[in-house]
């Protein structure tokens, strides 16, 4: 199965970060633990963030089976897909 640049990105950014991704301010924003900020400001941006990704690419890495939902704000790789997509990409560059 193809996947997108950003699909990819995303596994090898969960990968980096221990196979978990968190959701960010109860929006439509995924990034990892350690890039949330320590104290939540409410005219803090996605873009501010360190690294993000949408809700719609997690939710297209669930359906492709690369990851699990655990519930609305945890997320976490699957590891037999997502090993096998990290060398993938990897031969790629």
């Amino acid at each position: 199965m193809i996947l997108s640049e950003k699909q990819q990105d995303v596994l090898e950014q969960a990968h980096r970060h221990g196979g978990k991704l968190v959701r960010w301010k109860q929006g439509g924003y995924w990034t990892y633990a350690a890039a949330l900020p320590e104290h939540e400001d409410p005219s803090m941006e996605a873009s501010d963030l360190e690294w993000c990704c949408t809700t719609n690419t997690i939710f297209a890495l669930v359906r492709r089976g690369y990851m699990i939902m655990e519930d609305w704000r945890n997320c976490s790789l699957i590891m037999d897909n997502s090993s096998q997509v990290h060398s993938a990409a990897n031969e790629d560059r």
